[in-house]
């Protein structure tokens, strides 16, 4: 064999190796790769992030209201007033309560406010200090005014209301186009620690996403039932000798460095199935039936079976001798379904999708309550853009600024970690259908949260969020040290 062959051979060798622990970095050393070891500090133990992405621009001026009656009123007067199926079926705002027990406070000192009826499990975390919100967040390349925003538009985020678009910069940590993600290149400098590197740090349960791709780090895609198997292929019964055969040929010598790095792929593959199949099955470490208990009662939706799944692989990852031993995670879960131009109020829209959310969160904090885990995992809320004060008719359009959460038991919560803005139409902060100018960046949450993982230098944060020197702080302060 010629010496360009055998050359090949070893770079394809290398290459599966590195492909199969979910990392191209050993070419790529110039690409702000720096030693995981050196990056994570001295922060030790478990730690996960779980993103819960609601997709569609969810509707977050309904999520949290301000109580007080002068605030109340200016919202209730942006969103048209209150919904009424008799004289007034264009209003989105939500009644103002009677019941003083629906309300939370802000510890920080912004004032009173009541949260959706929907959510009634995620305000009872919020006065246990268990969950924060970050009001008027969203994508910004720096802080800007509405009259900078009028005068300069290489000022503004490009693309604005545009789903595609407005999603990829809150997965990126950048108002600017990229190929990689913030949660993926969080988990580049953080996974040194962990095992068992055949298995990605970034798992989605969510499907394919920008935010877990990083330099090293590609996610590893499983359904909400677990990992997949190759069909027709068993061990025992029927296709037993299906599967002794591609043994054999997975176990055979190649000439071609092609077939030869394909079957050790296809081998080390079929591992990390085996390895997820066996914790994840029945009386494993993330047996099935341990969870039914925390989601009993909770409504079905395609994110309480996302986030259960979530909940056995962090059981699965943190049990000695299983296998996996990660010491750093991050999750991907994806609900649709926000995208409400219409039936907002009506039908129940937006309070449907509330409850689900609501609860299947609610069932996750429990899950994490049974394996110990409440300390460890921090879980937050994404979304492309808020949506209009204003009315269409039936709905909402796509706005700027909103309100997100994080949930957590080292989340220093019952209070707001940002700026309520003024919501009056076409206000100072605001533009004619009260599409709100954010105050604070999702550079910041994302750079807040990568702390907590572990990134602790303001060099790999700039790098990681390259605008993030352009805002006042790079800790929002909602974590524990």
């Amino acid at each position: 064999m010629s010496k360009h062959s055998d050359s090949r051979r070893n770079f394809l060798r290398q290459l599966s190796c590195t492909l199969c622990a979910g990392g191209a970095s050993a070419f790529l050393p110039q690409l702000e790769l720096i030693s995981s070891a050196a990056a994570q500090g001295s922060v030790g133990g478990y730690r996960a992030l779980v993103c819960v992405y609601l997709a569609g621009g969810n509707d977050s001026w309904n999520m949290v209201v301000p109580y007080d009656q002068a605030r109340y009123d200016v919202y209730a007067a942006s969103r048209s007033g209150v919904y009424n199926a008799n004289n007034n079926t264009g209003g989105l705002a939500l009644a103002r309560p009677g019941n003083t027990n629906m309300n939370i406070t802000d510890a920080g000192g912004s004032g009173t406010y009541f949260m959706h009826p929907a959510l009634t499990e995620l305000r009872t975390l919020y006065n246990q200090g268990r969950l924060a919100f970050l009001p008027n967040i969203g994508t910004l390349v720096r802080p800007i005014t509405k009259a900078e925003y009028n005068a300069n538009a290489s000022l503004r985020p490009p693309q604005l209301y545009s789903h595609n678009d407005q999603e990829n910069f809150w997965h990126l940590g950048r108002a600017a186009p990229h190929n990689r993600g913030w949660g993926g290149l969080v988990a580049d400098r953080v996974r040194g620690d962990n095992l068992y590197q055949a298995l990605s740090p970034c798992i989605s349960i969510g499907g394919a996403n920008r935010f877990e791709m990083g330099v090293q780090t590609f996610p590893y895609q499983m359904s909400s039932s677990g990992v997949s198997a190759l069909s027709g292929i068993n061990a025992t019964g029927a296709n037993a000798q299906r599967e002794i055969a591609l043994g054999q040929l997975l176990d055979a010598s190649y000439a071609s460095p092609y077939q030869q790095e394909y079957a050790s792929i296809l081998k080390r593959s079929r591992e990390l199935y085996n390895t997820l199949n066996v914790g994840l099955g029945t009386g494993g470490a993330g047996a099935n039936a341990f969870f039914d208990t925390p989601f009993n009662g909770v409504t079905q939706s395609s994110l309480r079976d996302q986030l259960r799944m979530v909940a056995r692989m962090i059981k699965l990852s943190r049990t000695i001798g299983a296998g996996v031993e990660h010491k750093r995670q991050i999750f991907y879960v994806r609900y649709g379904g926000f995208d409400l131009h219409d039936n907002l109020i009506t039908n129940n829209g937006h309070q449907n999708l509330l409850l689900r959310v609501s609860q299947a969160l609610n069932g996750f904090w429990k899950a994490l309550e049974a394996i110990g885990a409440t300390n460890e995992v921090t879980t937050f809320t994404m979304s492309e853009f808020a949506r209009t004060l204003s009315t269409n008719g039936n709905g909402s359009d796509h706005g700027w600024g909103g309100i997100q959460l994080v949930m957590g038991g080292a989340v220093q919560g019952g209070r707001f970690y940002g700026t309520w803005p003024d919501q009056t139409l076409n206000g100072p902060v605001s533009f004619t259908r009260g599409q709100t100018i954010p105050s604070t960046s999702v550079d910041q949450m994302g750079a807040t949260l990568a702390r907590w993982m572990g990134v602790t230098s303001d060099a790999e944060l700039n790098t990681i969020f390259p605008n993030l020197p352009n805002f006042s702080t790079n800790n929002l302060g909602f974590m524990q040290a």
